[in-house]
């Protein structure tokens, strides 16, 4: 466990002169949504013959407001063969009270609780007097073994940085590359024989806004390639890292007896390309455990086949290895994807491996016409790939999630790697149909029963739900949902149907009652038509700097029937609804045909991402959404 605050004040505290200079700059003035300024980021690189190098890092924060004291969780991580030469800590209060975070201080744990093994560590601490005006500087030096001759550093979090170093200090001979994200590189200063330094000044404050992409991936970034002389920059070209993956994996999905005997049972009586890619990836989906135990370079490769095989467990590229296996053993090539989870972290300037997910590429044959299956990419030989998930349990062979949809990823073949956009489905991919019918009564109370048809990521994810939650859970959390639109409501019933089908889509219904649902008005009720479901979002009506992102294409549609009571008849309906603004479209009617009232809408989203000269769009989109659900049919009462 972590000390709650170290550090004790002490008039005999040493405090370093690089850390006395830092503290002592000048600052202009920051908006109210920057919690803090980084006064001095400084990473000092020194590569060492093996391979291996020192990573020398210094660290001063000024706290500028209470929401700033998250400043005071001091940390270095570390992999297996990493050491920590030497890490101290300093704090200057606004009062000017110095305080001390020894290395004893520091202590060592194991940072995830998602993997059940894992020698990924961190040194940590707390510092003390957190509070605004409150200096604190961190320094650390680890000797690092990078299984990957490159260096990946983030510029700077979602604080402003004053002043940002990074240097790198290489063996005669040796030589680097740089990529960066953003479009405008640093270029860098020579201090010494083989010395380089990039110094970046005055960056500006990260503004969060809802819906935006996470922060780690709009963060600048840049890697750091680094050889020996006369080899390729291997690791500073996206061809040079599927090499050198390629070369990680070799030999790890060769068969054995076990293997191929499996795959023969699995794909009997089946001679055709998609009955046997859905028989072998099907097994793996349900036949093969989810176990993450990365050891040292296991972070990156994969356990052989024939462990995976026997153990039947594995993590996501021990899923790809095995799978891939037992396509070759049934004649189907298939190839490692290595893709991040976030869309957008990946991109085309910054050749790394720096992912956090493996799933697999498999190889069309020319007997599968086009528009077949939806999770389909060529590459430039004009090879067609079938891009599966493995890991992911409850998506089928053809169909993809959306997080993993429409973003760079590295293919690895033979030859090397080829970066890859993966592919946008279509709205249909991901459905839900809502049908409900209804009967209002005098007094206001709804009653009825609602069928709902949930395809692709809807379909996976209530799943996935079901699967992890007991029925108090799944109560409470379809108590919820349904309490966003109606109020003071009794479930009478859910019944849900087809749950372990994952190539068939989810099938639910449920009945309940409402009281007061039509709200009386003398000899008026008003009652809303779209019964469930809110599709709108909420907009702050300012300058947006960021994408908005959207979580799937989809088509959304509900038609709800409303019997009315003989006492009333409808008076007046909302006009129908019809936007279209490219990237989404919504539409709704409201009709009466003798004494049902009759509501339907579509949704359709046809982007994963609303660019921010596009907000304009979405704020429009959002308010004709917003104003056709709170939209109201008068009902006059028969005299």
């Amino acid at each position: 466990m972590v000390a709650a605050l170290c550090g004790n004040a002490a008039a005999g505290v040493n405090i370093p002169d690089w850390v006395r200079q830092a503290a002592a700059t000048s600052l202009r003035t920051y908006p109210p949504l920057a919690n803090a300024v980084v006064l001095l980021d400084q990473t000092d690189l020194t590569v060492l013959d093996s391979g291996d190098y020192i990573e020398h890092s210094r660290h001063v924060v000024k706290i500028l407001r209470p929401d700033g004291r998250d400043e005071r969780n001091l940390a270095v991580w570390l992999e297996r063969q990493e050491r920590v030469n030497s890490i101290h800590a300093w704090i200057v209060d606004a009062e000017g009270r110095q305080y001390e975070v020894k290395d004893k201080d520091f202590m060592e744990e194991a940072p995830f609780s998602g993997e059940l093994y894992s020698d990924v560590r961190r040194r940590a601490a707390k510092a003390a007097a957190p509070n605004p005006g409150s200096v604190i500087a961190f320094e650390y030096e680890v000797r690092r073994h990078p299984w990957l001759s490159q260096v990946n550093l983030y510029l700077q979090d979602d604080n402003p940085v004053r002043e940002g170093i990074i240097s790198i200090s290489l063996p005669p001979q040796w030589e680097f590359k740089t990529s960066w994200t953003d479009a405008l590189p640093v270029e860098p200063v020579q201090t010494g024989p083989n010395q380089w330094r990039w110094t970046l000044a005055d960056l500006p404050t990260f503004e969060r806004e809802p819906g935006m992409p996470p922060m780690h991936v709009l963060l600048p970034r840049l890697a750091i390639a680094f050889f020996q002389p006369g080899q390729n920059a291997n690791t500073g070209s996206w061809d040079g890292v599927g090499r050198w993956y390629r070369d990680l994996t070799a030999g790890r999905r060769d068969t054995n007896p076990e293997i191929e005997r499996r795959t023969a049972e699995l794909v009997a009586g089946k001679s055709d390309f998609d009955s046997r890619s859905r028989a072998l990836t099907g097994f793996m989906q349900s036949d093969i455990r989810y176990v993450a135990i990365e050891i040292g370079i296991g972070g990156f490769q994969p356990h052989s086949a024939a462990d995976i095989f026997r153990e039947r467990y594995g993590d996501c590229k021990d899923k790809v290895t095995l799978l891939s296996a037992m396509l070759q053993a049934s004649g189907i090539r298939s190839d490692y994807v290595l893709i991040h989870t976030h869309r957008g972290f990946v991109r085309p300037s910054i050749p790394s491996a720096w992912f956090n997910h493996a799933i697999i590429a498999i190889e069309l044959p020319d007997t599968v016409k086009d528009g077949q299956y939806q999770s389909v990419v060529i590459t430039k030989s004009g090879k067609r790939y079938l891009i599966f998930d493995p890991t992911d349990e409850y998506t089928p062979v053809g169909s993809l999630r959306g997080e993993l949809q429409n973003s760079y990823a590295l293919l690895v073949t033979d030859s090397g790697g080829e970066l890859i956009r993966t592919p946008l489905l279509s709205p249909d991919a991901n459905t839900i149909t809502r049908n409900g019918l209804f009967v209002l009564s005098a007094d206001g109370a709804l009653s009825g029963e609602v069928s709902e048809d949930r395809g692709g990521d809807f379909a996976m994810e209530e799943r996935y739900r079901l699967r992890y939650t007991d029925q108090r859970e799944r109560t409470s959390d379809f108590e919820r949902w349904l309490g966003h639109s109606i109020q003071g409501f009794t479930i009478e019933g859910v019944d849900i149907q087809q749950t372990e089908q994952s190539q068939k889509d989810l099938l639910i219904k449920y009945r309940f009652t409402t009281p007061q649902y039509g709200q009386a008005r003398g000899l008026l009720m008003l009652v809303r038509p779209r019964v469930l479901d809110n599709k709108g979002s909420h907009v702050e009506h300012k300058r947006r700097h960021y994408a908005v992102e959207l979580e799937r294409t989809t088509r959304q549609t509900d038609a709800y029937e409303i019997d009315i009571p003989k006492e009333y008849q409808v008076d007046d309906v909302p006009n129908p609804v019809n936007i279209d603004v490219g990237f989404a479209s919504y539409q709704s009617k409201t009709e009466v045909k003798g004494s049902k009232l009759l509501y339907w809408r579509e949704y359709v989203v046809r982007d994963l991402s609303v660019p921010p000269e596009r907000f304009a769009d979405w704020v429009k989109l959002q308010g004709v959404i917003g104003a056709d659900e709170t939209a109201a049919v008068v009902l006059k009462r028969a005299q």
